[in-house]
């Protein structure tokens, strides 16, 4: 008979870990990592935002714990971007390129912790959370709200609370992963909430236009503005369901001991923001707090961290060894205080596709100072297409002020069509509104960033590499959207996928998975 290794390895550590407990010698911290969707850094109060109370439950975990100036996540889009904090891997590489199903053949972060004795739980959006099938399955608990219910404090905290009366029943620690709906479209108070089924609950604090002022990103108009309100109404929801679960974890007496990590799954679901490698589409609040372990009220100033290096950190505080397939840097020696000298000065993004399975790679270098965008999409025939496009403000934008403002019809085709390379100085202009690509002033940094974001293709064994090395070349470049135009039509009519519908129909009923190539 062939034994199975893991399972039987498995099964000694849970047994461990229940008997420990038991005995009340186990001192593994819990951990608690919760997400907020499609809200940008900069909504939150300690990150500058001024509307008044905007965030406090968020505040204050900011002041319990250490709080990251400069994070990102590695994509601006959902799915992909909740893979890499699940494998430590950049979406090309683990195949979680848009919205399908991948066969994943290496451990996740979920898998690990299951393996080393942790009750796995994942409160709302589990399908996102997961790259498989299986890995759906093999959550101890999952937490489901009827689409009613997703956006209403009271059904994070109760459910919470049965997810910690499973984690005591199962004498292990607990993994949970906590996703707060809001603010994604559809916003508090926007048109069609009713239509598509939500029973809207009224956030703690609700906000006038007079108190709401529109990114510089986009223009003045009465319904822009109506729509950031209803943004910034939707990011006060998400604070209370912040504060819900965090109300939850102390009431049980289990905030002493649990790694509590904050972040957004990248940014609001606006145009230049949602679905681009832009600052206001990758940066999001990063904050980890661990009482007694990680210095109250600390901020991270001088170091980048991104999603990509979650997994190999929490494996590091908890002395697990690091898989050799992880592509992030654990950043457990700044949560102790210290400077991580090894890290590097850039984060590298990537978008693949839309939720519809509409291919449009893009590939992105931050600095703390500078963005740097290659586009190889941008051939001057395709247009860009994107879930933030598909709502108030750009078709505002489009629609009404495109026709009489020559300033907003410019912004609108550069959103469609962008150019092949951009870069911005984001001290300068952090809304990224002055492509400086061509700028002799910035060719030195640019280089910089080209050397650096071809080194890490290679090193990962990106797909857009190609591209790349042939970015002034317009057929080369049109000749790869072609490819990566019929790949994307073939998944979209053959794989399973985590939505009912794409860009090709419905697809219900289909049980192939993505395979990463092995190219």
């Amino acid at each position: 008979m062939k034994l199975n290794l893991k399972l039987i390895i498995g099964a000694v550590l849970s047994f461990l870990t229940v008997t420990n407990v038991q005995a009340g010698k186990d001192p593994r911290p819990n951990i608690l990592l919760i997400t907020v969707d499609d809200m940008n850094w900069n909504s939150v109060g300690v990150y500058g935002q001024e509307l008044d109370n905007i965030t406090p439950n968020i505040d204050k975990l900011a002041a319990e714990g250490k709080r990251f100036q400069y994070a990102y996540v590695q994509s601006p889009n959902c799915s992909p971007s909740r893979g890499v904090i699940q494998t430590g891997k950049y979406p090309h590489s683990s195949g979680m390129r848009g919205f399908y199903y991948v066969d994943y053949k290496d451990m996740t972060l979920q898998s690990v912790l299951s393996d080393h004795g942790y009750f796995t739980a994942v409160l709302n959006k589990a399908t996102d959370t997961s790259l498989s099938p299986k890995m759906e399955n093999a959550w101890d608990f999952k937490g489901k709200f009827k689409k009613d219910g997703k956006r209403n404090p009271l059904n994070y905290s109760s459910t919470f609370e049965e997810i910690l009366k499973a984690s005591d029943n199962s004498g292990k620690p607990f993994y949970c992963v906590v996703n707060i709906a809001d603010p994604h479209k559809l916003f508090y108070n926007d048109p069609g909430t009713k239509k598509e089924g939500y029973v809207d609950p009224t956030p703690s604090k609700l906000y006038k236009n007079s108190e709401v002022t529109i990114p510089d990103f986009l223009p003045n108009h009465p319904k822009i503005k109506q729509e950031v309100t209803n943004y910034y109404n939707s990011v006060k929801r998400a604070d209370d369901c912040m504060g819900a679960v965090m109300s939850v974890l102390e009431e049980k007496g289990k905030k002493e001991n649990t790694i509590v990590i904050f972040l957004s799954d990248h940014g609001m679901a606006l145009p230049f923001a949602k679905s681009s490698c832009y600052e206001n589409g990758v940066r999001t609040p990063f904050i980890v707090s661990w009482p007694g372990n990680i210095k109250a009220n600390s901020v991270v100033k001088d170091q980048l961290v991104s999603a990509v290096d979650v997994m190999p950190t929490l494996l590091e505080i908890l002395g697990i060894d690091e898989p050799d397939y992880l592509q992030g840097r654990s950043f457990k020696t700044i949560l102790d205080g210290k400077k991580d000298k090894g890290r590097s000065e850039y984060v590298f993004t990537e978008f693949n596709e839309n939720a519809g399975g509409i291919a449009r790679p893009i590939r992105g270098v931050l600095s703390s100072k500078y963005n740097y965008v290659f586009n190889p999409w941008s051939t001057g025939e395709i247009e860009f297409v994107s879930a933030a496009m598909y709502h108030t403000s750009y078709k505002v934008m489009a629609n009404i002020l495109s026709k009489n403002d020559p300033a907003v019809k410019e912004r609108v085709n550069y959103l469609k069509y962008r150019r092949v390379e951009e870069f911005y100085d984001l001290e300068k202009d952090p809304d990224a509104l002055h492509n400086l690509i061509d700028d002799p002033q910035y060719q030195e940094e640019i280089n910089k960033m080209r050397n650096a974001l071809e080194g890490w293709m290679k090193e990962t064994g990106d797909y857009t590499l190609f591209a790349f090395q042939n970015r002034n070349n317009n057929d080369a470049l049109k000749s790869f959207m072609k490819e990566e135009e019929a790949q994307a039509k073939q998944r979209a009519t053959t794989l399973k996928w985590k939505r009912y519908k794409n860009s090709e129909g419905p697809t219900k009923k289909r049980t192939k998975l993505y395979t990463i190539s092995s190219k």
